[in-house]
């Protein structure tokens, strides 16, 4: 190859190169943009009286108390709809009217979902001969007024139910179509991971034939997975593949599963349930129940009266006759009473025995025995310990080996949600103990208080007050109290006190 040639080789793949990065980073420049936003300043509502006005974080008024209502769609950015009766103007933080060029402007409230705002925070609707379009944040136009309705869809942010010719569809708050407006009808799956609130929520979509109304469904991305052939779709939302979307879909009468657009079970079943414990579903035909794993593999054949799943293994009855099956559809020679619920540490697992007394024994990673006592109650927390109630309803803490850790004299142990730390409660004397995560007590208390946070715990009554870190030692360094300082201090306001008035007036701050 001569060295001109080679020159245009790498010249041409270079220019291939350039033109990837651009094809996907400018699609995603826009993604990349919303995800930063100042949240230097944050506005306040103010109530005097029975008017409304704005405050900065820093207690400065930014807009008198003069006004009926005022909205503040997004509580970091200087944009309040001012309203007295019909009239509505939008205020800039220098009390100057903005958007005037655009007629009945509103925010959109989100339906369904509770977060530092009840609006859509980039977005505003704005009408114009007799349409609907959308209006940026900034004041620049997002959508052209061509819509007969506006609303948020519910539960997702950032998505935009729109109206037109009578058809419903979705645009995002850039304007963008998500999906198409040729429905009678969109909703949110409600789909919700702790991870990521509603962002992969999909949509369900309706329409309407001579046979009645039929539903399909699009994955968040708006793309289609299922066309509009099902009287009814609902999404799995416990299933533990979160990389798939679980869906239950019905055609005359009959259902079935489907991940993503494959379908797992035919749609031959006049119910289905699903079970998270077990990740399996149980089905039913004229009466008869089955069950089938995550895959949609036969365990157990449509034969029985009657399938419950508790614990690690499956219940099945067949008029008297009584069998317990493991997760394979193996049978198991264990009492029809006897429960086994395993615990968050596979070398655990609870068994709970059913009869005219309930009790609770411990059981070891191969479900032997490892302690000859019976409890009445007994609940993993974290390491080798254990809550467990004893005949007298008392409550203490015991560790795997049965030894007693914390005596059985409190009316109520329980582990702090997220933390490692114990609060164990007496209700006569109502007198607190706080324990770490090696079972030693750092606090004592009565008429406690219990604040929990990401960092930290702040445990109070009228008279004292302690920070603690998430395994229960009381925070003694200077940097975290400063760190707790700064959170505690978000709202720095003298004269005013923050109040609440319900979820859609959550930041109304109210003179003193």
């Amino acid at each position: 190859m001569s060295k001109k040639t080679s020159t245009i080789v790498i010249i041409s793949v270079l220019v291939i190169l350039l033109s990837l990065i651009i094809s996907i980073c400018i699609p995603n420049f826009k993604k990349i943009e919303e995800k930063i936003e100042d949240n230097s300043i944050t506005y306040y509502l103010l109530k005097r009286d029975e008017n409304f006005g704005v405050i900065d974080g820093s207690g400065s008024i930014v807009i008198n108390p003069q006004y009926e209502q005022i909205i503040i769609p997004n509580p970091h950015r200087a944009v309040f709809l001012c309203k007295d009766g019909d009239k509505t103007k939008v205020l800039n933080d220098k009390n100057e009217e903005i958007f005037e060029k655009y007629s009945d402007i509103e925010a959109i409230r989100i339906e369904n979902i509770i977060s530092e705002s009840m609006y859509e925070k980039k977005v505003l609707i704005y009408k114009e001969n007799d349409k609907y379009g959308l209006l940026g944040i900034d004041g620049q136009v997002v959508a052209e007024p061509k819509y007969d309705e506006i609303s948020s869809l519910g539960y997702k942010e950032g998505e935009i139910l729109v109206k037109e010719n009578d058809k419903y569809g979705i645009v995002n708050s850039q304007g963008n179509q998500v999906i198409k407006t040729i429905y009678d009808s969109i909703e949110s799956d409600t789909y919700y991971s702790q991870e990521e609130g509603y962002e992969k929520s999909g949509y369900i979509v309706c329409v309407k034939t001579h046979e009645g109304y039929r539903y399909g469904y699009y994955d968040w991305e708006g793309n289609e997975v299922l066309k509009e052939d099902y009287n009814q779709i609902t999404r799995l939302a416990e299933v533990k593949n979160k990389e798939n979307i679980y869906l239950i879909a019905a055609k005359n009468g009959q259902y079935g599963v489907f991940i993503n657009n494959n379908k797992m079970i035919n749609t031959q079943y006049q119910s289905i349930t699903y079970t998270p414990e077990m990740d399996m579903f149980i089905v039913e035909r004229t009466g008869q129940y089955g069950v089938m794993n995550e895959l949609g593999i036969e365990i157990l054949k449509t034969e029985y009266s009657n399938i419950e799943i508790n614990g690690i293994y499956i219940y099945a009855k067949n008029g008297e006759e009584e069998k317990v099956f493991d997760k394979t559809g193996a049978e198991v020679n264990i009492p029809f009473n006897t429960i086994i619920e395993s615990t968050t540490n596979p070398d655990y697992f609870i068994k709970i025995e059913q009869g005219e007394n309930v009790t609770y024994s411990l059981l070891g990673s191969n479900l032997q025995e490892i302690l000859n006592q019976k409890y009445n109650y007994i609940e993993y927390i974290y390491d080798k310990y254990f809550i467990a109630t004893n005949e007298t309803g008392k409550s203490g803490i015991i560790d795997a080996e049965g030894k007693i850790i914390l005596e059985f004299k409190y009316d109520s142990i329980q582990l702090l949600k997220t933390k490692q730390m114990i609060q164990a409660t007496n209700f006569e004397t109502n007198t607190t103990e706080i324990y770490n995560n090696e079972m030693q007590k750092t606090i004592e208390m009565a008429n406690i208080n219990v604040q929990v946070l990401d960092e930290y715990v702040k445990i109070y009554n009228e008279t004292m007050e302690y920070y603690v870190d998430n395994n229960g030692n009381i925070i003694r360094s200077k940097e975290m109290l400063e760190r707790i300082k700064e959170t505690n201090a978000t709202l720095r306001i003298e004269n005013f006190k923050r109040v609440t008035y319900g979820l859609e007036q959550y930041y109304y701050v109210e003179e003193n």
